[in-house]
């Protein structure tokens, strides 16, 4: 009898320091640091989120935290719900308004939107035959919320590949599907009208290089929104796995063509790490650190023609590598520690004027605090 009262306290006692646990947690979630203006227009980083590192000496454990504008928040002291719900605003706004359609739907990448419909495409193995694939394309009417279902076997991959939708776009009554694995992408043709999958172009297929080649697609600036072209980059290598040549290039979703980008010739692109890179409707963007100081941007037009190389002066003595990224027609260039400073700066620029509109250094809250080494590992832009 005794020793179920003792489980029973042991029991009660637990139960009684969960609250305690989790009231310790929440006094826990502010680092005290802020994204704080040094000059420009503060409305430019609303939707800016830098994910950082505590790298203090006496921390064993590094800590992961966010910065913005209003404030900075310890992630690793949040619910693991939380962690995990990395999903971009609108695809939380689809699971909200559409439940129903985007039951099992998590391939980014696999949806469209306009103003009548929202498509979804995606490969998926079929159950009774392991190395046989299907892709699935489903279509939600806005208006009325009914939905059409395609299905397609796909061909042409070979048995070990594991293909996936890198693309939906729609051109007159149709949507093209990029799907691509590593050494192959192709573009699958759905009638709308016919609610039909139609057998698609190779854009590229494993041999036709000359050498072993690998695919990736570059970073979409609007995922879920009308498209004209398709941008990724081909990476060459020998047998031993060392890349030997880069190319960047743009398929047309109306043309079926495929042009190569034509960079300047005094600027290597063979490091694709050294550069980043997005496209939108219009256009391809790449942005890197100058050795001297500053940002570089070229822009290259549906054609692949370069149409700018602009530079951004930025002063700045960094313990890490600058992180650009490019949207809503800004480039945002973060310094992940200044030495000089002591802190993580951000610059925004205009792309097409090339004017900065934004300075701004990561600061503590408060006084009397002293500094601590925090260094960005990631630039958010909403």
């Amino acid at each position: 009898m005794r020793r179920y009262i003792n489980l029973l306290v042991i029991l009660v006692a637990v139960v009684a320091a969960i609250p305690l646990f989790y009231t310790a947690l929440a006094a826990d979630k502010d680092p005290g640091l802020v994204l704080k203006k040094i000059s420009g227009n503060e409305k430019e980083i609303r939707n800016v989120k830098i994910t950082a590192l505590d790298n203090q000496e006496d921390n064993l454990l590094n800590r992961m935290f966010s910065i913005t504008s209003s404030g900075s928040r310890y992630l690793g002291r949040e619910s693991s719900f939380s962690l995990l719900d990395e999903d971009p605003d609108w695809y939380k706004q689809y699971v909200k308004q559409y439940p129903r359609f985007m039951r099992g739907k998590t391939n980014h990448g696999g949806f469209y939107e306009d103003r009548q419909m929202i498509a979804y495409a995606d490969i998926i193995p079929q159950p009774l035959h392991r190395f046989d694939k299907e892709l699935y394309v489903e279509v939600l009417d806005k208006k009325t919320r009914k939905t059409e279902t395609m299905k397609r076997k796909v061909q042409g991959f070979s048995k070990q590949s594991f293909p996936s939708v890198w693309d939906v776009q729609k051109t007159g009554n149709e949507l093209k599907v990029a799907a691509a694995t590593d050494g192959d992408i192709r573009v699958y043709r759905v009638s709308l009208p016919d609610k039909k999958i139609t057998g698609g172009k190779w854009i590229t297929q494993r041999g036709q290089t000359g050498r072993m080649a690998q695919y990736t697609q570059l970073a979409e600036t609007d995922v879920n929104k009308p498209n004209h072209i398709l941008a990724y980059q081909e990476e060459k290598v020998d047998g031993d796995g060392s890349v030997k040549e880069v190319n960047t290039f743009i398929y047309k979703y109306c043309t079926n063509e495929t042009k190569k980008l034509k960079p300047p010739i005094n600027i290597p692109l063979r490091n694709r790490d050294d550069w980043k890179s997005v496209y939108n409707g219009k256009a391809v963007y790449m942005a890197t650190e100058k050795k001297n100081g500053g940002a570089r941007l070229l822009t290259f037009d549906g054609n692949g023609k370069l149409k700018a190389d602009k530079t951004f002066a930025i002063k700045y003595q960094s313990t890490g590598n600058p992180i650009p990224e490019i949207k809503n027609g800004r480039l945002y260039f973060l310094i992940p520690n200044d030495s000089r400073e002591k802190a993580c700066l951000l610059y925004v620029f205009d792309i097409s004027s090339g004017k900065q509109l934004y300075s701004g250094k990561v600061v503590q809250k408060g006084k009397r605090i002293n500094p601590r080494y925090v260094e960005g590992v990631e630039l958010t832009i909403e």
